[in-house]
């Protein structure tokens, strides 16, 4: 007999936060060694003098990468709660408690942090420009 979607998902709906949780950590993680080369790769024009490294700076000044800055933050604030999680329940606190502390601590109080640095971010670095 074939399953259906519903029926799969209510088999494994109890794992849905922690597959989540997994695919964020992993998805983020990707996503800040990307922005670590890219990092590297614009101070390295240090060593080719101040005009190299002004012009690279420069194409950074633009608002799609200040909003691009945002999601950075976004993705920074995720991945550092959603450790801290994965650290609580590796270290035995809230075990059985990891779907709760995923809603809350990775995304209740991420989405607040976030909202406390984007804000700011957003008026006076990208509507400022």
């Amino acid at each position: 007999m074939k399953a259906s979607i519903g029926d799969l998902a209510r088999k494994y709906r109890w794992q849905f936060s922690g597959m989540v949780a997994w695919a964020i950590q992993r998805v983020t993680g990707l996503l800040l060694l990307f922005y670590l080369l890219l990092h590297v790769h614009t101070v390295s024009k240090l060593g080719e003098g101040p005009v190299a490294f002004n012009e690279a700076i420069a194409t950074f000044r633009s608002p799609f990468f200040k909003l691009l800055e945002i999601a950075l933050l976004g993705t920074v604030v995720l991945h550092a709660l959603n450790g801290i999680r994965i650290t609580l329940v590796d270290l035995g606190v809230g075990v059985g408690q990891q779907r709760h502390l995923f809603w809350v601590l990775t995304l209740g109080i991420g989405l607040l942090v976030f909202l406390a640095g984007a804000i700011p971010m957003f008026l006076f670095g990208v509507l400022k420009g």
